[in-house]
């Protein structure tokens, strides 16, 4: 492992000093309640690279996610060996990590170190597990993967819900005890797995992969004929990456969501936290999941345009407005979902007393108008959101060129990242120094400028037919999101004691940049060149 990840070793130290000595600067004289948000996003990349060091699978392309090392059975050693010595390197590996960043992660927490430390070495066994024994569903497994670790931290919250202090089975010890529990049992089936391949696959009926495979199998599958090629097209591409967002989104609102929202029904103040939550959960999920979707195979690694896509009788242009639509859908079903959650959860067991004050704010001071037209643009510009993420990177993805798709990658975490920790320093910032303010406006002003020239040469050699598909796409949303923008201004400005119009002149002018009109235009030339490489 050493000799294989030596490069994100050093990036684990490298983050690892960063982020002390930026906490170290930070807390400098008075303490800080909790880490900054600089700390912090240094401390999650740190744990991210340290589970992707801890990948222990060999793959037969050298590509995406393989299974466990089948070279190793023929070590003169017993199997247990073979599964204890990663799994307990990867447990020490990510306790002495954490042992580095418990100071600052814990500031202001609720949860305990000890609890925090039994559930990461807990998380790192559900890993490896999935791993070695889910091999069947392939790249799936990431999936999996983060479904465990939201759940893993959701039970890690689960102590500090009210009432307090908890009862006996939600108390920092059982919990602790459950899940070091069920970690001993998952590394017991990881090992009894490995004893069955070494032995040449063993009884198939009691591996958790035939589980899964028997899951899949037993899904309904299409048995008429498709009405045209690109009918064809759009299924192939619904199942491969247009229904992974769906079922991210329905994971998180069903195992975390409406759980805790059941535990903290008797408490006001997590309501609106959760309803803040449950909004943001498709967007926010989009964000990874349209990285992925950009590319010409979902779950792959590699930027090269399949053959088996290749062959078919459809243009680069088809294709493109065919992964469009597959995105409208995904974006539309996902918001669905969370619609429908909400409308139960409201009407039945929510704890309104908070948000129902707020309601009658907002009616006293506005019109009933904008608190209804709020009401109706949040979820519709929501999805808008969610649809700009999954599309904003075809351009890149599709283009097969590495260097390309991972600079616009970067863009969009270095952009997220800039947004997480100046979400509230930036505007403050820009109201103190008019120039400032005025400066921005401008740069926003020529982005804009630069957006609808540069979209005029992507699109000049598209069908007409998709053009104006596209346009109406384009013009729906960013409607959306300037009528947004005027509505929350119009309540936002109410409780600003300065004049901020310069402010909002800027908020407009994003608003016309968030949803993509350019890069979509350049998708096709950029597949065409990829698939006759």
């Amino acid at each position: 492992m050493w000799q294989r990840h030596r490069w994100t070793i050093g990036g684990i130290v490298a983050l690892t000093l960063a982020g002390r000595l930026v906490d170290a600067a930070q807390t400098t004289g008075p303490a800080a309640d909790e880490a900054s948000a600089v700390t912090t996003l240094c401390g999650i990349l740190a744990f991210l690279l340290l589970f992707s060091v801890f990948n222990y699978t060999d793959s037969d392309g050298g590509a995406g996610l393989g299974r466990f090392p089948s070279r190793l059975f023929t070590l003169p050693v017993s199997s247990l060996r073979l599964v204890a010595i990663p799994v307990l390197t990867g447990i020490v590996a990510i306790e002495v990590l954490y042992l580095v960043w418990a100071e600052p992660l814990s500031r202001g927490g609720t949860t305990s170190p000890l609890l925090v430390a039994i559930l990461l070495a807990a998380l790192m066994v559900f890993y490896l597990a999935v791993l070695w024994t889910c091999t069947r569903a392939g790249s799936l497994r990431l999936v999996i993967i983060g479904a465990i670790a939201v759940a893993v931290f959701a039970v890690g919250m689960l102590p500090s819900f009210p009432p307090t202090p908890p009862p006996v089975w939600r108390s920092e010890a059982a919990v602790a005890a459950c899940a070091a529990g069920i970690a001993l049992v998952t590394f017991m089936v990881s090992w009894a797995h490995v004893v069955w391949a070494r032995a040449g696959g063993g009884y198939r009926r009691l591996r958790l992969e035939s589980v899964v495979g028997r899951i899949a199998d037993a899904l309904p599958a299409r048995q008429q004929p498709f009405g045209s090629a690109a009918a064809a097209q759009f299924w192939f591409e619904w199942r491969g990456s247009g229904i992974v967002l769906p079922a991210l989104v329905a994971g998180v609102v069903l195992l975390v969501i409406a759980p805790t929202s059941w535990l903290a029904s008797n408490d006001a103040r997590y309501t609106m936290w959760l309803l803040i939550a449950a909004l943001a959960t498709p967007v926010v999920l989009a964000i990874p999941v349209g990285v992925a979707f950009s590319k010409p195979t979902f779950w792959s690694e590699d930027l090269g345009f399949p053959a088996f896509v290749a062959v078919r009788p459809l243009s680069a242009q088809d294709l493109v407005a065919i992964k469009v639509k597959v995105a409208s859908v995904s974006a539309v079903l996902s918001w669905a979902v969370v619609l429908a959650f909400l409308a139960v959860w409201l009407s039945a067991w929510a704890n309104l007393d908070r948000v129902s004050r707020l309601a009658t704010q907002l009616f006293q001071g506005h019109s009933a108008g904008a608190v209804y037209g709020m009401a109706v643009l949040v979820p519709v510009a929501g999805t808008f959101l969610t649809w700009r993420f999954l599309v904003s990177h075809l351009w890149s993805g599709l283009s097969g060129m590495r260097p390309v798709f991972i600079a616009s990658v970067v863009s969009l975490v270095a952009l997220v990242t800039s947004i997480v920790l100046d979400a509230g320093r930036f505007p403050n910032s820009l109201l103190r120094d008019p120039a400032r303010l005025a400066f921005v406006i401008w740069v926003v002003v020529v982005a804009v400028v630069a957006k609808c020239s540069l979209a005029a040469y992507a699109w000049r050699g598209v069908h007409p037919h998709y053009l104006r598909a596209y346009l109406l796409i384009w013009l729906a949303g960013t409607t959306s999101l300037v009528a947004l923008s005027f509505v929350v201004w119009g309540i936002v400005r109410m409780y600003a004691p300065f004049d901020v119009d310069g402010l909002r002149i800027a908020v407009i002018l994003v608003a016309l940049l968030a949803v993509p009109l350019a890069r979509v235009g350049l998708a096709p030339s950029s597949l065409a060149r990829n698939r006759h490489r």
